[in-house]
């Protein structure tokens, strides 16, 4: 089951537990002429609805995953690149599916439901690597989903990937793909480069204020300072608070102590087991010493005529019907045999089978259970503070009085970006850049005000005052002389090297060899290589390469290379083609392809099967567009 569910792609659902990506491409159509009425649904596809929630929470979703690899990436700059049309259109694309899926009768069960959840890492006790309810809920919780609402989007997760599963089936690219993509892939080119350097043109003259100024001006886009702000900012939850706590031993072994004896901090033990019962001691005594010797269970049976014996197979201790021979039965070891006397009378007792796993000491565990334990005091110790806070605050003290007596801490941040970098320093804020509500409160509070005390992440809260904004503006010359010069000095060499290139260029193209031309330019060098289109090698940079497999053969043309500073022209000299069978990984890439080809044109067809209708007001609010009224 769970290699069926690594399958699912781009699922909404698919944060941290259980990894199910839907298949579905983004931006696969438009969805034009379908702005109709849709109830309280952002889109309807058919019976199937996306709702303001499951659409806010993937928007929010990939904002997160984004910002990871650029931090200073904001919402609105994603969506206006295309980010949240192509989410609704993904959504879509999976309600159309269901729409499908549903007409067909595919239908999760229960069963595959509960194994999937009761599997899923992020839900196993880090004692016992079981499943644990409580973990269950926590997720539930931080990730902002009811178990009813987050079972029900699995469901049609895995409604979907049957159907499509079945789609797939037999869906296997042609011979000529492979052949056509492998010559494509291991197509190899010669490149003969005449490399022009930067170390030909003499450094410019110092530039005049004038000349600056007037630099920064036509290159306002590198040289506008963005809005900053002046931040007051008081925030405390239990992770913060918890390094602090000192926990008592004695309160870490009584827990240790009660999670031992609830079997929370490993597998139980379990028994197979074999009882025959005897008419009395003696019967059972030699039953268990001939087992002792290495009789075969098999044969004692007929060999005493008492009949098949009782057999429980995995059992935990609490399982066994009869208590006393259930705390004998796990005092054994497997292979060994025992004559017991229980309550209903004597049994001979064979343990066929022991597991037994290995308990954790105190030491090996404490360390958790004190993180546990200093959380749990932390999440009191920050409510208290919060009542102190507010109950100040209504008294009328100041933002830093208030968190002086609260002993709540009190952070100051000296103009900083809307996305969070530190105008002094250029660097990220990451304790805020990381905390996104924090952010966006710092972004949408005015100045002189302060936002109302806010929850955030777990169990924390938090509050803002904006002291001061600066506008966005040009950058006074004075703050960055520095780099204008730098770059003045950049262009101004950039534009004079290219007098030399362009000259080399026209002679190339006149028939004149590369050769030739270096020999009368001195300080230029030719060099020669060939590489697939990949590849790169020396001043051969990935630019310079793409730009050879667009050029045609002997066909002079320029690029930069190397450091970007160095010029080029180059011709290509050879083109050979590649093998025409495809290796493995590129087989199997190729497969992956057509599939998503063969998704992609199912989901088309579908889409003209359903009628979709888009409600503009709810997707706009949804991807943080505006506020509904």
């Amino acid at each position: 089951m769970l290699s069926f569910i690594r399958n699912l792609a781009r699922s909404p659902i698919a944060v941290l537990v259980i990894i199910v990506p839907m298949i579905a491409a983004f931006a696969l159509f438009g969805v034009n002429d379908i702005f109709t009425g849709t109830g309280n649904a952002v889109a309807t596809v058919g019976p199937e609805r996306v709702t303001l929630q499951e659409t806010s929470r993937a928007m929010q979703r990939e904002m997160r995953r984004l910002q990871q690899e650029n931090p200073r990436l904001t919402q609105q700059e994603a969506d206006a690149a295309g980010l949240g049309d192509n989410l609704v259109n993904m959504l879509v694309a999976q309600a159309a599916i269901s729409a499908q899926a549903g007409e067909l009768g595919i239908a999760a069960t229960d069963e595959q439901i509960a194994e999937i959840i009761q599997e899923a890492p992020a839900f196993q006790s880090v004692f016992s690597n079981r499943f644990d309810p409580a973990a269950y809920g926590e997720w539930l919780r931080q990730e902002g989903w009811t178990a009813n609402t987050f079972e029900a989007q699995l469901r049609a997760d895995l409604r979907r990937q049957q159907f499509v599963d079945t789609a797939l089936s037999g869906a296997v690219p042609p011979a000529v793909f492979g052949a056509l993509r492998a010559r494509y892939a291991g197509e190899t080119r010669t490149i003969r480069a005449l490399l022009i350097p930067p170390t030909l043109v003499d450094e410019p003259d110092v530039p005049s204020d004038e000349d600056l100024q007037a630099f920064i001006e036509e290159n306002e886009q590198f040289f506008t300072l963005p809005e900053q702000r002046r931040v007051t900012l008081v925030r405390l939850n239990p992770e913060l608070t918890a390094p602090n706590i000192e926990v008592d031993e004695a309160e870490l072994r009584e827990l240790y102590e009660m999670r031992l004896e609830a079997g929370e901090l490993s597998d139980p033990s379990v028994r197979t087991l074999l009882q025959w019962v005897a008419p009395d001691q003696q019967t059972a005594e030699n039953i268990a010493e001939r087992l002792n010797a290495g009789e075969a269970p098999s044969g004692i049976s007929e060999a005493t005529g008492l009949g098949e014996p009782v057999r429980l197979e995995n059992v935990e201790q609490f399982a066994v019907p009869d208590q006393v021979v259930g705390e004998a039965a796990f005092e054994m070891s497997q292979g060994e045999a025992r004559a017991v006397q229980g309550r209903l009378g004597w049994r001979a007792v064979y343990i066929e089978a022991a597991t037994d796993p290995e308990t954790p000491a105190f030491e090996d565990v404490a360390d958790t259970l004190r993180t546990e334990l200093a959380g749990e005091a932390a999440e009191y110790r920050v409510l208290d503070a919060l009542a102190e806070f507010e109950e100040q605050r209504g008294r009328g003290a100041s933002l830093e009085e208030a968190a002086d007596m609260a002993g709540m801490p009190l952070e100051r941040f000296d103009f900083i970006t809307p996305d969070g970098f530190e105008i002094a320093t250029g660097a990220p804020l990451m304790s805020v850049v990381q905390e996104e509500l924090i952010l966006e409160t710092i972004n949408s509070t005015e100045q002189g005000f302060e936002s109302e005390l806010t929850p955030y992440g777990e169990n924390g809260y938090f509050i803002v005052r904006v002291d001061a904004v600066r506008p966005s503006a040009l950058a006074p010359l004075e703050e960055v002389r520095e780099q204008a010069e730098s770059f003045w000095r950049l262009r101004q060499i950039d534009d004079r090297l290219q007098e030399t290139v362009t000259a080399a260029l026209t002679r190339a193209e006149a028939g004149e060899t590369l050769d030739a031309i270096a020999a009368s330019i001195p300080g230029t060098r030719v060099e020669e290589s060939t590489l697939r289109r990949e590849q790169t090698a020396g001043p051969f940079t990935e630019g310079f390469v793409s730009a050879a497999f667009r050029a045609r053969e002997d066909e002079p043309f320029e690029a930069r290379a190397g450091d970007q500073r160095t010029r080029a022209v180059a011709i290509v000299t050879a083109i050979t083609p590649g093998d025409s069978e495809p290796d493995a990984e590129m087989q199997r890439e190729l497969a992956t392809g057509y599939e998503n080809d063969v998704v992609i044109a199912l989901e088309r067809a579908l889409m003209d099967t359903y009628e979709v209708r888009i409600n503009p007001e709810l997707r706009d609010a949804a991807l943080g567009r505006s506020d509904l009224q």
